[in-house]
């Protein structure tokens, strides 16, 4: 289960495990879904620069990826 809340300035993520993340909303190039984004945050938890792992994966993955992109944006309407 995941549970997103607005923080100060920021975000929170808590994942399956109950491990609570704080960060921030990332400058992308592309659309920005954040239920895939922290998808990505989880997957880099073990990093000490997480953020930017994550970042790095969205944009490979998503921003690389204009059918992925685009049933992201037909997802969010």
């Amino acid at each position: 289960m995941l549970i997103t809340n607005l923080a100060m300035g920021g975000e929170i993520f808590i994942n399956d495990q109950s491990v609570r993340i704080e960060y921030s909303k990332p400058s992308i190039s592309c659309f920005y879904d954040k239920e895939a984004f922290e998808g990505y945050l989880n997957t880099c938890l073990m990093l000490p620069n997480f953020e930017a792992c994550a970042q790095t994966k969205y944009e490979m993955y998503i921003c690389g990826d204009k059918n992925k992109v685009k049933q992201l944006e037909e997802k969010s309407k």
